[in-house]
């Protein structure tokens, strides 16, 4: 699904072992995305390029929009 490998600030996302991450914001450089905000459930935070994010492989992990989503499958 195309929404899991869009950053959205405020959603959280789990990694393949199952850690959870919060995008926490955007960056960017005029109008194109230059980093993003991630922080841990541990409290670490980092920041990522666009092309990072994609290599975390990241699901996301929001449960309001996971029921949203079942519904709408129905």
């Amino acid at each position: 699904m195309l929404l899991q490998h869009k950053p959205i600030p405020g959603y959280w996302y789990t990694n393949i072992v199952g850690q959870l991450v919060q995008v926490r914001a955007i960056v960017y450089s005029g109008s194109r995305l230059s980093s993003i905000a991630l922080e841990y459930a541990n409290g670490k935070r980092d920041f990522v390029d666009l092309d990072g994010w994609h290599y975390l492989d990241l699901s996301i992990h929001s449960p309001r929009l996971e029921r949203r989503e079942r519904v709408r499958d129905l």
